[in-house]
C-alpha cells in the first residue's frame, strides 16, 4: 500500500526526509516507473552517466533514509533505490508473497523498465532477502552484492523472540511514545530517532511491521550465483547472530569476498553507519575495477 495515502504525519516525515537527503546526494530525483507488475516509486541519486547500482531498502526503511545509510555511492554510481510495495513507501499494492520468487519478479520488473540488465547491488536487511530471491531467479543480473545485516539465510525466531515478547507486550497494551521506545531499543538503541520517529508513524498508519522476506535460500538454490558478495554483520544483531550469519554465508555462497563485523545493533550508531558505507562504497569500487 502506499503509506503516504494513509497517514498525513507518515506522509510529511517522509518528505521530509527526502528534503534532507537533497543536500546530501548530487542528482536527486524520484519518480514512478511503470513495471510490468504496476508502478513503483523509484528514488534515484548520483550522476546521470555514472554506471548503475540497485538499493534496496530494509523493512519500512524506504528510499529516502536506505539513500542517506549509503549516500557515499552516489559518489561514484548513479543510484536506483525503489520503494518495495507493501511497505510505507510510495508504491502502492500489498506485499508480496515470501514464496515463488514474487520478489525477484518484482525487482526484476524494475530493473527491466530502468533498462539496466545487469549492474552492482546492495540490500539491506529485509532488502538483503530480496536480492538473494534475484541471485536464485536470475544470478546473472547482480554483478556484484554487498549485504548488509540480511534476511534470507534463515528466519530467526528466537532471538527475536526473547528480547521483543514482552516489550511488544507492554506497547500493545499502551501504545504511547514510553513503550514503543522500549520495543525499538534493542533493534536500534536511539542510534536514528528520525528513522525511529518514521517507524513509530507506522504503527500509528497501522501499517504491519512483521511482513516475512523472501528465503530461506541453501547452498543449491544460489548455486549458479557466482558474483562476489561482502557480507556485514552486527554483534548485537537482534536479528541474526553474526557468528551464524558468516556461517551461513560462507556455506551458501560460491565467491563471499568479505565479512565485515561492526561492533553494534541491527541499526547501527551513525558512526558506525558512516563505517559500514565505506566498506561498501570501497568493495563496490573494487570490484568494479576488475
Amino acid at each position: 500500500m502506499d503509506a503516504a495515502r494513509f497517514s498525513l504525519d507518515l506522509k510529511e516525515r517522509y518528505e521530509t526526509q527526502y528534503r534532507k537527503l537533497d543536500s546530501v546526494v548530487t542528482g536527486l530525483e524520484g519518480e514512478y516507473v511503470e513495471t510490468s507488475m504496476g508502478p513503483v516509486w523509484v528514488t534515484t541519486a548520483g550522476e546521470k552517466d555514472a554506471p548503475p547500482l540497485i538499493l534496496i531498502h530494509g523493512l519500512h526503511t524506504t528510499a529516502p533514509f536506505c539513500l542517506e545509510y549509503f549516500s557515499k555511492l552516489a559518489e561514484k554510481f548513479r543510484v536506483y533505490c525503489p520503494d518495495i510495495p507493501g511497505q510505507a513507501g510510495k508504491t502502492s499494492g500489498v506485499a508480496l508473497m515470501p514464496t515463488n520468487h514474487a520478489y525477484a519478479l518484482w525487482l526484476e520488473a524494475v530493473l527491466d523498465s530502468l533498462k539496466i540488465e545487469s549492474c552492482p547491488a546492495v540490500g539491506l536487511s529485509f532488502g538483503g532477502g530480496v536480492l538473494l530471491d534475484l541471485a536464485v531467479l536470475s544470478p546473472d543480473r547482480i554483478t556484484a552484492a554487498s549485504l548488509v545485516v540480511p534476511a534470507g539465510f534463515f528466519r530467526p525466531i528466537w532471538r527475536p523472540l526473547k528480547k521483543l515478547f514482552m516489550p511488544f507486550i507492554g506497547f500493545k497494551l499502551h501504545t504511547d511514545q514510553s513503550h514503543f521506545d522500549q520495543l525499538m531499543n534493542p533493534l536500534m538503541g536511539g542510534n536514528w530517532p528520525e528513522l525511529e520517529a518514521y517507524y513509530y508513524s507506522v504503527f500509528q498508519a497501522g501499517l504491519p511491521m512483521t511482513l516475512i522476506p523472501p528465503g530461506p535460500f541453501e547452498k543449491s538454490d544460489l548455486s549458479e550465483f557466482s558474483a562476489p558478495v561482502q557480507l556485514l554483520v552486527a554483534s548485537e544483531d537482534l536479528y541474526f547472530a553474526p557468528d551464524k550469519m558468516a556461517r551461513y554465508a560462507n556455506d551458501n555462497l560460491r565467491n563471499l569476498k568479505q565479512v565485515v563485523e561492526v561492533d553494534d545493533l541491527h541499526i547501527p550508531n551513525e558512526k558506525n553507519r558512516l563505517k559500514i558505507q565505506t566498506e561498501v562504497f570501497e568493495f563496490m569500487l573494487k570490484e568494479k575495477s576488475m
